[in-house]
């Protein structure tokens, strides 16, 4: 899930409907106080942030996420029309994990954002399985039989 704070709806439309149909599910929110509530609910995988919001800075938004241990690895993209050098060095520094100014064109936007998710996806345990005697550990490329390694080359 992808949440998207963006005020100006035109945009936010776009967004949520490119992403979507990108197959990356998302939810648009208008106001911070709604994305707060959102976030009360369910995480998201990815954040995109608007910096000129009503009621909070996206900044300040981005400080309390980063503050917070559930979602200081939380990856946010900030998307926003403060486009100048210094405004996204701010950004940065901050915590974003990226930066698109205004106007942005969605194809890089889309690339963007999988290209966030790819870096910072949860990846599941490496499995491990034992039947009676054998234990297989692919991730660690072992194998033991009755508590004996057994010598095998990568491939094997």
């Amino acid at each position: 899930m992808i949440y998207l704070l963006e005020d100006d709806n035109s945009i936010r439309e776009l967004v949520t409907y490119s992403l979507n149909n990108s197959g990356l599910e998302t939810r648009g929110f208008e106001k911070p106080s709604d994305f707060w509530r959102g976030m009360e609910q369910e995480q998201p995988d990815l954040v995109l942030l608007d910096i000129m919001l009503p009621e909070e800075d996206g900044l300040s938004i981005l400080k309390k996420l980063r503050n917070n241990p559930p979602t200081r690895k939380l990856p946010i993209l900030m998307l926003t029309a403060k486009g100048s050098e210094y405004d996204k060095v701010i950004g940065l520094d901050c915590g974003a994990d990226d930066y698109v100014p205004k106007p942005f064109g969605m194809m890089e936007l889309i690339a963007r954002v999988k290209a966030l998710l790819r870096r910072t996806e949860r990846k599941d345990p490496q499995p491990e399985h034992t039947i009676r005697g054998l234990y297989v550990c692919p991730a660690k490329h072992i194998v033991t039989v009755d508590g004996e390694p057994v010598s095998l080359t990568l491939k094997e």
